[in-house]
């Protein structure tokens, strides 16, 4: 669990500097919109050389790393820009492979990590989210970036242990909120991490439900 420990840490640090791309577009409606499972729109991604299927909202495609610099180029500011670029970078130096995916209608930007197999306890999730807790305190203390956890939970059953944490990021001087929802799913021998940065709160529950690893 040490590794995922690191990686989670690290990326939270640039994360939560983030004031993102996807504050723009606040004003386009939410996609996720839903009371159902078998409710919810969008399609498969076969994750080929992890042999893992995601499902995500029609909207959503996929870019390469180079593909996704040039798209960030054209729609952020030179800082956020910077920002998003050493997040992205920190991610794909975690051992495994790095997938990217952007809903240009929202601007939500959706990673994911297939970590090498490490089961996730309890014991684990509350270390991490004191880890994040305590990162967003000495950010806060040092820009005019406020920090809301929404929610925090652990799952564990026979075969799968979720950790699952959404926190609100307000940028008090722009007066912008964006916010930050992190998985880390273990289950059928397989780890991934996964991000979904939004300019909007959501229940991004169902999606995951509908991951085959």
């Amino acid at each position: 669990m040490i590794k995922i420990k690191i990686y989670f840490y690290t990326s939270i640090i640039l994360l939560s500097l983030t004031s993102c791309l996807n504050s723009v577009a606040s004003e386009v409606k939410n996609w996720i919109e839903i009371s159902n499972i078998e409710d919810i729109k969008g399609h498969y991604h076969f994750l080929s050389d992890d042999g893992i299927k995601i499902f995500l909202p029609q909207s959503f495609k996929k870019y390469s790393s180079v593909g996704y610099q040039q798209l960030l180029d054209s729609l952020a500011t030179k800082k956020n820009y910077d920002l998003e670029i050493k997040r992205l970078h920190v991610l794909r130096e975690m051992e495994g492979n790095f997938y990217i995916f952007f809903d240009e209608e929202t601007r939500s930007t959706y990673t994911i990590n297939t970590l090498p197999y490490t089961p996730l306890y309890r014991g684990d999730a509350q270390y991490i989210l004191g880890i994040i807790s305590m990162n967003h305190k000495k950010i806060a203390s040092k820009t005019d970036l406020e920090f809301t956890k929404i929610t925090a939970k652990y799952n564990s059953n026979k075969t799968t242990q979720i950790f699952k944490a959404i926190h609100r990021i307000d940028d008090t001087k722009k007066s912008l909120s964006t916010y930050n929802s992190s998985y880390i799913l273990t289950s059928n021998k397989k780890t991934v991490f996964l991000q979904l940065h939004t300019g909007f709160d959501v229940d991004f529950d169902p999606f995951l439900q509908k991951m085959i690893l």
